[in-house]
């Protein structure tokens, strides 16, 4: 049984589809939309609405491709998350509005999977040891 009242929390950007994608997307679309109107079509206000529409669905078009890619190399995987959790920014100030998918867009999404945030913070405690090496010994007493 899947349905919007059985989705879970996505943790991983390996998790997203294109229709969580589309629905972002649409949900942005909508809600800019509504302040587009209000600003109406002259004036700076109004070329910053524009070109938020166009970077919305720039990345959400980017995304998308991503998203086909069977095995996406690291880069490609860091790009995903990188463009879900900005259309996901972009939407979160308007997390009061009608159509605002809490439990798919509320959490950020931080790693492409389980296996690229082992290894970052493998990264990290190898780093974090590689620091405190550098110090040299501390201050005996």
């Amino acid at each position: 049984m899947t349905g919007p009242e059985f989705e879970s929390t996505l943790a991983y950007a390996a998790d997203l589809t294109r229709e969580d994608v589309t629905a972002l997307e649409t949900f942005l679309n909508t809600q800019l939309g509504r302040i587009y109107e209000v600003v109406g079509d002259t004036g700076e206000t109004s070329f910053a609405m524009q070109s938020l529409l166009i970077l919305v669905s720039d990345s959400a078009g980017f995304l998308r491709a991503l998203l086909r890619l069977e095995q996406p190399d690291s880069w490609q995987r860091a790009a995903i998350v990188r463009e879900w959790q900005r259309l996901r920014s972009t939407a979160h100030p308007f997390n009061h509005c009608e159509g605002f998918n809490h439990v798919r867009w509320w959490s950020q999404v931080r790693h492409y999977d389980a296996i690229d945030e082992r290894a970052e913070q493998k990264r990290t405690i190898r780093f974090a040891g590689e620091a405190v090496l550098d110090e040299g010994p501390g201050p005996t007493e």
